[in-house]
């Protein structure tokens, strides 16, 4: 688990993104979600945590030079929301 900048992207059109850089929480995926996101023909990746505030239902989650495609959220009682994420084709 560590915490990490991380850029959240939604796409307005096309040719156009519009994109916030803020503060999430990465983890590993557990096992029952790893295996009950293959059953929805999704690859889980991570679960980011950012704060409900920065999160506007962007689809595209981009850290470490790589591009994820937000499949699930949960949102939490505290304040927070997680992110789940799979591998983005063709960004």
């Amino acid at each position: 688990m560590s915490d990490e900048i991380i850029t959240l992207i939604a796409e307005i059109d096309a040719e156009t993104e519009e994109k916030l850089d803020i503060f999430g929480t990465v983890e590993s995926v557990g096992q029952r979600e790893f295996f009950a996101a293959a059953q929805a023909g999704f690859k889980a990746e991570f679960k980011i945590t950012v704060w409900v505030s920065d999160y506007d239902g962007q689809a595209i989650v981009e850290f470490n030079n790589k591009r994820y495609g937000v499949y699930r959220t949960y949102l939490l009682s505290d304040g927070h929301i997680e992110l789940y994420l799979t591998s983005k084709v063709g960004v």
